[in-house]
This record gives C-alpha cells, structure tokens and sequence, in this order.
C-alpha cells in the first residue's frame, strides 16, 4: 500500500506517501476508491510526511473529495508542508478543503459528520 491508515471512531486518516507523483498516483487513486466504496468516508488526508506532488497528486485528492461528496461524507487535509501548502493554495484547493494542522480538530471535524 502507497499510504497508511490510523482508525479513530468513525475518522479515519489516511497518512499520505512522501511523494504523490505521476508514479503512483494511479496506485493511491485507486486504494483510496475502494476504502471510500467500503463505506469509509469521512477522512483526514494527512500530508504532514508528504514534500511534494504533481498535478497528478492533485488530481487524486480531486477525485477523493468528489467521490466522499457523493457518498455523503467528509474529507479534510492534515498538516500540509509549506511547498504543498503554497500548491493547494496555487490551485485554490483549500476552497474544497478544510485545512487543519491539529489532528484532534481535524478528527473531530469529519466524525461530526458521520
């Protein structure tokens, strides 16, 4: 697996790799579908370990909010380093996601919405 998961009440995180890339974007897109079609849907994206992505990386993340919308759920992101920070802000990525850098605000942000 590309990433791992912490399991808190009805939040799960899902620890990014350091690099989201064109290289395995495909690979985490895909783990991250089936976690959301297994009924996990409220997620916190941690990209604390994460130092860089492409627009491939982005695209993932894309493709998670809309696929957590659709189940009705939440996803937040986890403490994104300055260079991935600056690049979700390039993008306007934080106007789909909330951004926290405490993991219990974070945590509690998508269990209220279980």
């Amino acid at each position: 697996m590309s990433f791992t998961i912490s399991s808190y009440d009805s939040a799960d995180v899902v620890h990014m790799p350091e690099k989201l890339t064109m290289a395995n974007a495909n690979s985490v897109k895909q783990q991250l579908t089936e976690m959301i079609d297994a009924g996990k849907t409220n997620l916190v994206i941690d990209l604390a370990g994460m130092s860089f992505t492409d627009s491939s990386g982005l695209a993932v993340l894309v493709a998670v909010y809309k696929n957590i919308q659709k189940q009705g759920g939440a996803a937040v992101i986890l403490s994104p380093q300055p260079a991935v920070q600056s690049l979700l802000e390039l993008t306007r990525l934080q106007e789909l996601f909330e951004i926290y850098q405490d993991p219990n605000a974070a945590v509690e942000r998508v269990s209220k919405a279980a």
